[in-house]
């Protein structure tokens, strides 16, 4: 249990870590992560959106495992569906090389929560002991 809790926990300071890093790499690059509105995405939007992810995460993995038979499979499923819903806040929301950097970042905070999680969560849930009456 203690295992499992120290790697959910070092997966969410990871995620947005990950990002910060990879965010960081785009600046270097050139990209500005300027917004269609004029607004830009700065280094704290990155932490934070990525720790929230995270952190909402754990809470649906959470969830999950206490309900789902196959909660690793779920985990998953549920987790990659949200990536893709998340998506589209950046190819709505910018163009161009800001909008596929956002994207990048989405896609490198989830691999870090969905890889990280999914190594805590067992493949089957076991089954609730039947009692005689």
């Amino acid at each position: 249990m203690r295992d499992r809790r120290l790697r959910r926990v070092a997966t969410t300071v990871l995620a947005p870590t990950a990002a910060l890093a990879a965010w960081a790499g785009f600046r270097l690059g050139g990209v500005e992560f300027t917004l269609k509105s004029g607004d830009t995405v700065g280094a704290l939007d990155v932490i934070t959106t990525a720790l929230v992810g995270a952190v909402v995460g754990w809470q649906v993995l959470r969830a999950i495992e206490r309900h789902a038979l196959r909660p690793r499979a779920t985990w998953i499923v549920v987790a990659t569906t949200a990536l893709a819903v998340s998506v589209i806040g950046p190819s709505w929301f910018a163009d161009g090389s800001s909008a596929a950097a956002l994207i990048a970042l989405h896609v490198i905070t989830a691999a870090v929560v969905i890889a990280g999680f999914a190594g805590t969560v067992p493949l089957r849930r076991l089954a609730a002991p039947v009692i005689a009456a």
